[in-house]
């Protein structure tokens, strides 16, 4: 005969503990830099020559701007850095079954990376 061991472990948290609300508060920062990144991508990005820049004859600028660049590598560093932070703080709180892993943190940091990478090529 077998004996199933049907004890289950009593969940004792009462809510959300700071590391979670760390989590969550890491997770949506990470994403307002991102967010700040999309806007210094559009300044700093050369202009389109479009009606009104040729009927005014103004000249667009045609590079980068390398002030907004060098802004926007260190937003991307600073996101990467957020998000090895939240995936620590996440594998260590990733125990129990009800736990989740944050994937916004991932993708943040991939995005990040592929930021960091496309500064330098």
């Amino acid at each position: 005969m077998t004996v199933i061991n049907t004890r289950m472990k009593l969940d004792r948290r009462r809510g959300p503990d700071p590391l979670v609300k760390a989590l969550e508060w890491l997770g949506v920062f990470g994403w307002l830099l991102m967010f700040a990144a999309l806007f210094i991508i559009d300044r700093a990005k050369p202009q389109s020559e479009n009606f009104l820049i040729k009927a005014t004859k103004v000249e667009a600028s045609t590079t980068w701007n390398q002030e907004l660049t060098s802004a926007l590598f260190y937003l991307m560093i600073f996101g990467l850095c957020i998000s090895i932070i939240g995936i620590a703080i996440n594998s260590r709180r990733y125990r129990r079954k009800d736990d989740r892993f944050r994937i916004t943190l991932i993708i943040l940091g991939i995005i990040s990376i592929f930021g960091i990478i496309k500064h330098f090529f």
